[in-house]
């Protein structure tokens, strides 16, 4: 008696439900948005890229090009200029590229301007730390050419004797 009571409950339940309208269907959930990824022509990308390359191209100018230009001086000096620019303008961009990271993700842009900003950094320092020596040996030089005169001008005197 109590299951058939029960089972009268559940049965019109049931139908009570059946009998009720259907709720409309609920719309379809927007799509999942994927997560703003800096695009792979973003500026801190190229920034950490170039402050990885830079260097190289630098140290490629002093292995290449600096042998050819060794008579005039005046290309030697734009050559050293150039790769001087070079290390230097890696060296900015790197730190450009770490301080960008938070905004544009770290994903292709962290470990590269760090490498870059560790190798333009090494080459600033040897740079500035090599400039006393370089000025002593241009002093020697200048001595030696003044004593090179000097000398000529022994041999020119003693020739017109």
């Amino acid at each position: 008696m109590l299951f058939t009571s029960a089972l009268g409950n559940l049965c019109s339940v049931l139908t009570a439900l059946m009998d009720a309208p259907v709720p409309p269907p609920l719309p379809p959930s927007p799509p999942v948005l994927p997560t703003a990824a800096a695009p792979a022509s973003s500026f801190p990308r190229q920034a950490a890229t170039f402050s990885v390359v830079a260097p190289f191209f630098a140290i490629g100018i002093g292995i290449f090009l600096q042998p050819q230009a060794r008579d005039n001086p005046w290309s030697m000096m734009i050559l050293g200029l150039t790769s001087l620019l070079l290390i230097e303008l890696g060296f900015v961009f790197g730190i450009v590229a770490l301080v960008r990271t938070k905004r544009h993700g770290r994903q292709g842009i962290l470990g590269k301007a760090i490498v870059g900003t560790c190798i333009c950094g090494i080459l600033t320092l040897l740079m500035l730390v090599s400039i006393p020596g370089l000025m002593k040996a241009a002093e020697r030089a200048k001595e030696a050419a003044k004593r090179g005169k000097a000398m000529q001008r022994q041999r020119m005197e003693q020739r017109q004797q």
